[in-house]
């Protein structure tokens, strides 16, 4: 009986054993799945509280600070956003208030720490690249780059009077050559040593001395040259009578008659009409002379007019009705006087202080009055 009891002690000690390490895993899945927060099982499922956080302040958050002065704000704020001194409560926060429905949020400024750079390595300076010097163009106001001695502009006046006239030589005594109007440029080529005569290019294609109180001088003018001209040569004296007198040559007047003089039209109303062209040059380089006046006398007694030739235009005188219209005289001088009447007539080209520049041209109105009433000639500058 002991025997079977002992056999029987035998058999059941390892079934009890594997029923404990059972029991003890189940435990053991029980306690896992509450830690993890795995729902138990139905059967042994117990009401719980969750559990809330807690908030640890930092040491030293809660101790008072120096509230520091605002900083400067740089830039420019967003609409409704505004920046107050902070306070003592406000540091590391910020305000959010409703005025009249709008929102307004108020920034406390507080000083930022600066930080330190990290030393880096030193690395070796690098090599200046040379900039090229900025220079800027006199004339066009715009950059330009110059790899050699900058040219100087050229000097140059502007006509401020109404017209001036140009001479051959720095004086008003000198010929006049050409005429030009207010606001022509003219280059200077060279001055009188006083400054009162500038030589400029160009009149009738040719330079010409214009006098400096008319004009006003543009550019560089220290680089102007200094120019002597020549005097106004004097008369060549007449030698003394040989012991046979002999006339002495009369020297020729600087203009010849080009054309004329011709009588083109006929007229009744008694009034003389003369067309002069004054001009140089030949072809389609004509240009005309101003400055010149027409010497007229009327038997024997001079009834000349002051009016100049224009230096700048030609006026004309055409012939038939459109489309058939043709030019067929150019000048640049009139001459009128009313009530001519029959009488002898003599005219030349002349200065206005009376010197006479071109052969005399005679004619006539008399006898029937309505004939050579309306002349038209032409001098050209030949010497």
């Amino acid at each position: 009986m002991i025997r079977m009891k002992l056999r029987a002690n035998r058999r059941v000690w390892p079934l009890l054993f594997c029923l404990i390490v059972l029991m003890a895993a189940s435990l053991a899945c029980s306690v896992g799945q509450a830690v993890v927060g795995q729902p138990a099982p139905a059967a042994v499922r117990t009401a719980t509280k969750t559990p809330r956080p807690t908030f640890t302040p930092l040491p030293g958050l809660l101790t008072p600070q120096t509230v520091a002065a605002p900083q400067p704000i740089r830039g420019e704020l967003p609409p409704g956003v505004t920046v107050a001194a902070p306070t003592a409560a406000s540091v590391m926060t910020s305000s959010v208030a409703a005025v009249g429905g709008a929102v307004s949020v108020v920034l406390f400024a507080t000083d930022t720490p600066t930080i330190s750079p990290t030393p880096g390595p030193t690395l070796p300076p690098a090599a200046a690249t040379p900039t090229p010097e900025a220079t800027r163009d006199v004339e066009t106001n715009r950059p330009a780059r110059i790899t050699g001695p900058r040219p100087l502009p050229t000097p140059f006046v502007v006509v401020k009077e109404d017209s001036i006239s140009g001479r051959r030589g720095p004086g008003a005594t000198f010929p006049q050559v050409g005429q030009v109007l207010t606001g022509t440029e003219l280059m200077i080529l060279g001055k009188t040593p006083a400054g009162d005569w500038w030589w400029v290019c160009c009149m009738a294609n040719q330079p010409v001395w214009a006098p400096a109180d008319q004009v006003t001088a543009n550019g560089p003018l220290e680089a102007v040259p200094v120019l002597t001209p020549a005097p106004t040569p004097a008369p060549t004296p007449v030698p003394p009578p040989p012991p046979t007198p002999t006339t002495a040559p009369t020297p020729l007047p600087p203009f010849d008659i080009a054309r004329g003089p011709e009588f083109p039209f006929l007229v009744e109303n008694g009034i003389l009409t003369i067309w002069a062209k004054i001009y140089e040059g030949s072809g389609s380089y004509e240009n005309p002379l101003g400055g010149y006046i027409l010497k007229v006398t009327r038997d024997g007694v001079d009834v000349s007019s002051d009016h100049q030739s224009m230096g700048n235009r030609f006026d004309e005188i055409a012939t038939g009705v459109y489309p058939y219209r043709v030019i067929q005289y150019l000048y640049n001088l009139k001459f009128e006087m009313y009530n001519a009447g029959q009488a002898d007539w003599e005219i030349y080209l002349a200065r206005p202080g009376g010197l006479r520049m071109s052969p005399i041209t005679r004619f006539t109105t008399k006898g029937d009055s309505s004939q050579n009433l309306v002349v038209y000639i032409a001098y050209w500058l030949a010497r």
